[in-house]
């Protein structure tokens, strides 16, 4: 017998694997969409990066027409809150929907878990509220039709929903979509739970080669974190603008999100320090955040999480090992609670069928 590795074929003489056209092209373009889908999303830097574009990407290579996304929040009362990310408003466009919220009972969890189980893509309603963000916040109903909440699901753990609907051209639900979408999702709870657990978090490396502008912005900045953009501009003698453009260039990241990565930075750093006497606040503020709100907010944009979890030290210990390693009856799921942003509620509901 021949040793394959003595001899390795030439790259030449590979070609796309042919198709018998026992699969239909819609199944194949949805397979291929969602494979490059996720390679494009394991690209993101960081947790809030990768909801936004899978959001994009569920659009732009699944042919969804809305999608949105909500990932669970854990409660220190057990209560199961679902926390909005990422959404499509009024005319396709990506919205941001970090201040909705909603909560699963128990049992409605169970189901959503469940569903795969019981041989369902996922949850089902014909009669939801369509609803979309748009800016101000403000939420603005559309309508009411069909709604699939597709779960997210990792480790046997409910992560996340995802839930689409046609609301701009009252379209019919696409079985292939929902079953694309399954599989999406899916692979969405594995990168999701990756992210969280494998990478932890890490400091960006040092880059060499920054223009004579760019290195005094990031002494500036290592000197003072509170300083805006504006105010960096102010001093260095350059428009606001043309020092953005001139950092993200050079940096590869955002100016703004080069500062907050620092500030986080200095989090761990100030909870290191404290040992077992931890305090999420006072650190917070050690590092250069105005408030606990900013501190959340950026927290879980970069880490996908709730700080609450470094109580537990299960971030803290991620962190110090990446610090150290060397270079078929029908039931009613009701609304799992409603959905607030401010004084606006609205009540969302599915039904499952088991």
């Amino acid at each position: 017998m021949q040793h394959f590795s003595a001899h390795p074929p030439s790259i030449d003489i590979f070609r796309p694997v042919p198709s018998d056209g026992a699969e239909p092209a819609s199944e194949l373009t949805n397979i291929l969409g969602i494979l490059g889908a996720v390679d494009e999303l394991t690209t993101c830097r960081d947790a809030d990066a990768m909801w936004r574009l899978s959001v994009e990407l569920g659009r732009e290579r699944l042919g969804l027409e809305r999608l949105r996304v909500y990932l669970r929040e854990r409660a220190g009362d057990g209560r199961v809150i679902m926390r909005g990310t990422w959404g499509t408003g009024v005319h396709g466009q990506t919205t941001n929907e970090h201040h909705l919220y909603h909560e699963f009972l128990p049992d409605e969890c169970e189901a959503l878990l469940g569903c795969r189980a019981a041989g369902h893509v996922g949850m089902y309603h014909a009669r939801a509220p369509w609803f979309a963000t748009e800016p101000g916040p403000n939420t603005v109903l559309l309508g009411e039709g069909w709604v699939v909440a597709t779960p997210i699901v990792a480790a046997r753990e409910l992560v996340g929903v995802m839930y689409n609907d046609c609301a701009l051209s009252g379209g019919a639900v696409d079985e292939r979509k929902q079953s694309a979408l399954a599989v999406y999702s899916s692979m969405l709870g594995v990168l999701s739970v990756a992210k969280r657990n494998g990478s932890a978090w890490q400091s960006m490396p040092p880059k060499a080669g920054q223009s004579p502008l760019v290195m005094r912005v990031l002494q500036a900045v290592s000197d003072d974190l509170p300083l805006t953009g504006e105010q960096l501009a102010q001093e260095l003698g350059v428009s606001p603008g043309h020092l953005a453009r001139s950092f993200k260039r050079e940096m590869g990241i955002s100016l703004v999100d080069y500062r907050n990565r620092r500030r986080i930075d200095r989090f761990f750093e100030a909870i290191s320090r404290a040992g077992g006497t931890v305090n999420l606040l006072d650190a917070a503020l050690e590092a250069g955040f105005g408030s606990y709100a900013q501190f959340h907010r950026v927290y879980r944009k970069f880490l996908g999480t709730a700080p609450r979890e470094v109580l537990a030290g299960s971030v803290r210990s991620q962190y110090r090992a990446a610090r150290d390693a060397p270079p078929h009856s029908e039931r009613r799921l009701r609304a799992a609670g409603d959905v607030h942003d401010g004084g606006h509620r609205e009540a969302w509901c599915a039904n499952a069928e088991r």
